[in-house]
């Protein structure tokens, strides 16, 4: 049997909308992961959602997002957390 291509062509849409409401909180993920806050400064700029994924993945960070709470945890000790709206 032929698989239906509207089913297919809707899971994209979903993936890249859930990726525009993480990308932009995960710079404040980051710097709770590395300890960052205290040396920030008025005049630091913050990190970029780039440098953030780059961060995760040079250090082996994987993220749980929890739909029902929609939360977004680092698995690391800590346990990081951060809502996403």
């Amino acid at each position: 049997m032929a698989r239906s291509r509207g089913s297919s062509s809707r899971a994209p849409a979903r993936d890249e909308s859930a990726a525009d409401h993480v990308l932009p909180r995960l710079p404040a993920l980051i710097i709770s992961l590395t300890d960052h806050a205290a040396e920030l400064n008025a005049s630091a700029a913050p990190p970029t959602p780039a440098a953030a994924v780059e961060h995760l993945r040079a250090e082996s960070i994987s993220m749980i997002f929890d739909p029902t709470t929609r939360t977004l945890t680092a698995d690391t000790p800590r346990g990081e957390r951060i809502t996403i709206d």
